[in-house]
């Protein structure tokens, strides 16, 4: 921290909504998915026991990085006697400027102003692997207990003078600490912020930070935290675990913050959704693809990029991994009979939603707004040269992804994107670019398969026999449908192919898992 350009003063009205939104930042998803401690904020400047004199707000450079709010409190006797305290709510610190003393400055001129006003001593429910180092003590010692709880770790107390020995009894805190809990206000209030996702976490996050993981070079990952990336490797715990469980790109991960250099990803947080697919190049191993997934936009333009086995197989991972799949067809304006390609992407699946656009001229791009909602995630997935750059650009009137020419002679193009990666859009949509695949594999993906194919999973189970094989056994539903025109030959050679192969990789990913087990077994032996 550069302590020159540090300043500590009062707030001006100028500052209330800078400092409620870095106040927003501090304490989102510490204990609960959002926070509540901005409209605490707010509500307590208007409090009578709000102590303006004593609060104060630290700029660097201009920017608003830390706060504290004093208020008045009291501690009751039996006898009816009240001695009044300092207590304050919140202390913070903007999240991208952590471990550069802001919190420790901001508190020990608190106490100064608090001591030279003649208060005995500050009352406080905080953080209990923080006050303590700075000389507060848990308030048994004090004689003091709270009304709501008695006593805690977190109950602690600061003496500013000796008449603080004579303060007995319990605290009294100000209402407005209570007028802070109405889930309809909250939500009412914070849609006055840039948008962040609440998340409902398995621990309090007061040492931990909770950020998403926004790229991965080999062993390298960068952590979107609150706008900032943070480049960041893995506890070594990770490499005891299946490949399954490494951070991808898109999921939420706790991590220890380190200003310095690289920081430790500690944990994976619960995944909404999870999408992977076989590596061809690397006979069957599998490749964990994205996380956190609402929509996967399979991208595929009107011309010889068009192909309906891809789009299938697309579908079925997506399905299979949790995500809605979105069929956008680009380029319509290149194409002279459009309906007859929706209607044949429509037959994949009732699951399957189906867009046919024309970035150029503007057409069907209307449709695609409903999906950009904030807090949504949104995949962009197809070959190279399909449009999904162009097609984001323009839906967001500004060029958010690099684009690429496209060959004439086969309607391909460049790799533009050569990694996973996030874009945060400015609404609180993410994306998150691919590369572009041409050749799509199937393993572990049963569920998607079925979820696609869903008209013949429900014609098998029309059949006389439940281990039918649908060759030559009476009675056979799927024979009877092939017949009668129900089901297409096409519909059903595909089906198969990807059943077959979904069985073929995922039987040689077991086998490939099994080897490389032993091979690491005998590495320890020996």
């Amino acid at each position: 921290m550069n302590t020159k350009t540090l300043i500590l003063r009062k707030e001006n009205k100028e500052d209330y909504y800078k400092t409620e939104h870095m106040v927003m930042r501090a304490f989102w998803n510490q204990s609960r998915p959002g926070c509540n401690e901005h409209l605490l904020v707010h509500k307590v400047r208007a409090s009578e026991d709000y102590l303006p004199e004593l609060s104060l707000v630290a700029e660097l450079d201009g920017e608003i990085v830390g706060a504290i709010f004093a208020c008045r409190a009291w501690v009751a006797e039996g006898t009816g006697e009240k001695h009044e305290v300092l207590t304050f709510g919140p202390l913070a610190v903007e999240p991208t400027h952590l471990f550069e003393g802001i919190g420790k400055a901001l508190l020990k001129e608190f106490l100064r102003l608090g001591k030279e006003a003649g208060y005995s001593g500050v009352v406080i429910c905080g953080e209990l692997g923080y006050y303590p180092k700075h000389g507060f003590k848990t308030c048994d010692k004090f004689g003091i207990v709270h009304s709501a709880f008695g006593n805690s770790d977190a109950f602690m107390a600061y003496p500013l003078n000796d008449s603080f020995a004579e303060v007995h009894g319990t605290l009294v805190e100000p209402g407005v600490f209570e007028e802070c809990e109405s889930e309809d206000e909250i939500r009412e209030f914070t849609k006055n912020f840039p948008y962040y996702k609440p998340l409902k976490l398995s621990c309090w996050l007061h040492v931990e930070k909770c950020g998403r993981i926004a790229q991965i070079r080999k062993n390298s990952f960068t952590i979107s935290f609150f706008g900032k990336d943070i480049p960041a490797k893995l506890k070594g715990s990770f490499y005891e675990m299946d490949a399954s469980e490494f951070p991808v790109v898109g999921d939420y991960v706790t991590f220890f913050y380190n200003p310095l250099g690289d920081s430790t990803i500690l944990s994976v947080v619960e995944r909404t959704s999870f999408l992977h697919r076989p590596d061809q190049a690397k006979t069957g191993v599998m490749q964990y693809m994205v996380a956190n997934v609402d929509y996967t936009f399979i991208v595929t333009s009107l011309n010889e990029d068009y192909s309906f086995n891809r789009i299938a197989r697309y579908a079925s991972i997506a399905l299979q991994g949790g995500s809605v799949p979105v069929v956008i067809l680009t380029k319509s304006d290149l194409c002279s009979n459009v309906g007859r390609f929706v209607r044949e992407v429509e037959t994949i699946s009732e699951n399957v939603r189906v867009h046919a656009v024309s970035a150029i001229l503007g057409i069907g791009l209307d449709e695609l707004g409903r999906y950009f909602e904030p807090g949504k995630t949104i995949c962009l997935m197809g070959s190279s040269g399909a449009g999904k750059s162009t097609l984001i650009n323009t839906l967001m009137g500004k060029e958010i992804l690099k684009t690429s020419e496209v060959r004439e002679h086969d309607s391909t193009g460049k790799h533009t994107t050569t990694s996973r990666r996030i874009v945060e859009l400015p609404n609180g949509a993410t994306l998150i670019d691919t590369p572009g695949m041409r050749e799509v594999g199937m393993a572990e993906t049963e569920e998607g398969i079925n979820d696609t194919f869903s008209d013949i999973v429900e014609l098998a189970g029309r059949c006389r026999f439940s281990n039918c094989r649908h060759d030559t056994e009476p009675g056979c539903a799927i024979k009877a449908a092939l017949s009668s025109g129900e089901l297409s030959r096409e519909r059903w050679d595909l089906y198969n192919d990807l059943s077959r192969e979904n069985h073929y990789n995922y039987a040689k990913k077991k086998a490939i898992a099994k080897w490389n087990k032993e091979r690491l077994k005998n590495k320890m032996i020996y």
